[in-house]
């Protein structure tokens, strides 16, 4: 199979894995609804009715584009690092902090927010990475762990440093206008935070394809010993790796930020890096796919609220959509190696054979 079928075929597993979600919710909506033809309407249609609604989809994707991003970089060189939630969040109080405190010029005062929101991101993934490579501690227990860590201390800073307390919340005091990303269609809250979203695609795309690091990440990904052996300093491009993709995790954090939001209001972790964890799986951890990923779940999510405002149907419907795709997705993973290590088996008993 050359590389082309094989990609189309990923493409087909996932495509398939939806189908099989879609299928359950369907039957789901069905069995506990009194209106199912209007919530399957609400949900499917819905979100195409009007110009604002699709502007939600928009709005929706922009964030789980960088952390889709994130979780690709992240499981490309072959760890399960999970701490864009928290890079996502504490990234957005690195750069409320610096839009808050510093007195600066405009423009330079958003590209120093971007900034350090992209290297508080950049921090808290790398942590995870530095104690898998220097003490071979679990990256999946120390990044989950990490992302509450991360929670409560930018709570803290907000509370404590950055609070308004004109507001009878835990809300930072409002960003300068000048800090806030130009709205792109009118009617919408579609900002210029998608387009730096796409260029990122861009840039992570070419990494992958035309650098050496980028070839460096996914070779230690997919065979570590022998990218060791190649000569290749494996803890080195681990830890870069892990740098760059909490930063992906860390400028979303920011866009989302000044793009629909004029103060910092969050007071939990927003969930993005969850669902970017389904976003990078879908996408085969391609990072040309993510954009389309992205859109089809906003697209769901946006289509389950909906739902669940115009019918009886709760929009939790949508959480089993994401439970069935990873269980799907996860299932052909473990399929895949089985496969792999059938082939193994039946080469090495032919090379017996004929010799």
């Amino acid at each position: 199979m050359d590389n082309k079928s094989r990609i189309r075929f990923e493409i087909l597993k996932s495509v398939l894995a939806i189908g099989i979600a879609l299928l359950i919710v369907f039957l789901t909506i069905l069995l506990i609804s009194e209106q199912p033809w209007q919530a399957l309407y609400s949900m499917f249609i819905g979100p195409f009715t009007s110009m604002r609604r699709f502007g939600n989809i928009i709005e929706s994707m922009t964030p789980l584009i960088f952390t889709g991003l994130s979780v690709t970089m992240l499981y490309r060189v072959g760890l399960f690092n999970l701490s864009m939630e928290g890079g996502f969040f504490i990234a957005s109080v690195a750069a409320t902090a610096s839009a808050v405190l510093l007195d600066l010029p405009p423009g330079l005062n958003l590209l120093a927010a971007l900034f350090f929101g992209a290297l508080a991101g950049g921090i808290s993934s790398l942590i995870p990475g530095m104690l898998k490579v220097k003490c071979n501690a679990s990256e999946l227990v120390t990044s989950l762990m990490l992302n509450y860590v991360l929670l409560y201390l930018g709570l803290y800073i907000v509370v404590n440093y950055l609070r308004d307390s004109s507001m009878n919340a835990n809300y930072s005091n409002a960003f300068p206008e000048n800090m806030l990303l130009p709205r792109l269609v009118p009617g919408t809250r579609i900002n210029a935070g998608t387009l730096i979203a796409l260029l990122a695609v861009v840039v992570v795309y070419v990494l992958f394809h035309y650098t050496a690091l980028g070839y460096k990440i996914t070779l230690i990904g997919k065979n570590a010993r022998l990218a060791k052996m190649a000569g290749i300093n494996v803890g080195c491009v681990i830890i870069i790796s892990q740098l760059i993709g909490g930063a992906l995790a860390g400028i979303g954090g920011s866009v989302e930020l000044f793009g629909m939001y004029k103060r910092f209001q969050y007071t939990g972790l927003p969930g993005f890096g969850w669902d970017g964890v389904l976003v990078a799986t879908v996408a085969q951890f391609k990072p040309e796919l993510i954009p389309l990923s992205a859109f089809l779940l906003a697209y769901l999510l946006v289509g389950a609220n909906i739902m669940s405002m115009e019918t009886d149907v709760p929009s939790e419907i949508f959480s089993i959509i994401q439970a069935v795709v990873i269980v799907l997705i996860s299932a052909q993973a473990i399929l895949k190696k089985y496969q792999h290590r059938q082939v193994v088996k039946t080469a090495r008993r032919e090379v017996l054979h004929n010799g």
